[in-house]
């Protein structure tokens, strides 16, 4: 038998130690980046619903925006850009701020809430979320108390003052720092204002989407309350929106009321868990209605059948 010839390889200019290291990078699983999702509960929630909305957008649109913040379910599912979100709530956008532009000391503030967290920390924190100036640190506070009082309801008395009790949680999830930091990324380079739906910028070709306090529920998130002129006045918004050529959609409570609003446009029930309730037993699967003023899906509107 002939015998094989040697190969002869160069000298490696590294050490043993080195080149170990080296094969373990190179053979090292790559780590995902994590998906970003909501970091408050908040009353009226869309993750149940995203399948339905998200095969309900239009394919193309000139820039997104969402005027009811609450938990942003739908942006950071898609996450749209350029984006532009809103609420008429002053604390939870300075928090969405804090998280896109200091998600670290809010983690870190975070940290020293749930080292600390029992009742009566509860109710101190619950005190100083109206008194504190510091925007991180509101920040950090409201994701603690959403995290720890009952149901993840925000509720604030005719003073403006939050005063939702304590929840009845074991070990509250007070902390996913991980989360924060792909909400953080998630956010870099979108608009966060405060202000009412009315005061949100029309731009022709954009897409809103409109997740209103649904009709018939608890809508005190602000103090202000959410009635029946309020949701006569989105209508018109909506109305205003069509004609600008804009694309909008907006998900509210199947009643009388939305329906007669909302003539003319396309209506369409779907069934989520209903979350808008302060109380247990209001919860569950619900008829709902998205409303849109432009037809099919993006299964549809690439030449696929839906």
């Amino acid at each position: 038998m002939t015998p094989r010839p040697l190969k002869i390889h160069e000298p490696i200019d590294a050490s043993f130690e080195e080149v170990v290291t080296a094969i373990a990078d190179e053979n090292r699983p790559t780590v995902q980046e994590a998906t970003a999702r909501p970091f408050v509960k908040w009353a009226g929630g869309k993750r149940s619903l995203l399948p339905e909305l998200i095969s309900r957008m239009p394919e193309k649109y000139a820039a997104y925006c969402e005027p009811f913040l609450g938990g942003a379910a739908l942006f950071f599912a898609v996450r749209p850009s350029p984006a532009y979100l809103s609420d008429v709530n002053f604390p939870l956008v300075l928090t969405y701020t804090a998280v896109r532009d200091d998600v670290e000391r809010v983690i870190t503030n975070l940290q020293g809430h749930a080292i600390k967290h029992d009742k009566a920390y509860f109710l101190t924190a619950r005190k100083r979320l109206h008194v504190e100036t510091d925007p991180t640190k509101i920040a950090a506070l409201l994701i603690y108390l959403n995290k720890t009082c009952y149901n993840g309801l925000y509720r604030v008395n005719q003073s403006g003052m939050f005063n939702v009790p304590i929840g009845s949680y074991t070990e509250p999830s007070i902390l996913d720092a991980d989360n924060l930091r792909a909400c953080s990324k998630a956010l870099q380079s979108v608009e966060i204002w405060q202000h009412e739906f009315s005061q949100v910028p029309i731009k022709e070709g954009g897409f809103y989407y409109l997740d209103p306090p649904y009709h018939g529920t608890y809508s005190g998130y602000d103090g202000a309350g959410f009635g029946d002129d309020d949701h006569a006045e989105l209508a018109e918004f909506c109305k205003t929106l069509h004609q600008n050529k804009c694309l909008f959609m907006v998900s509210n409570s199947d009643t009388p009321l939305i329906r007669k609003l909302y003539t003319g446009f396309v209506i369409e029930e779907v069934s989520g868990a209903r979350s808008v309730s302060c109380k247990g037993e209001g919860r569950g699967k619900e008829t709902e209605l998205l409303i849109r003023n432009y037809s099919g899906r993006k299964s549809e509107q690439n030449g696929q059948s839906s």
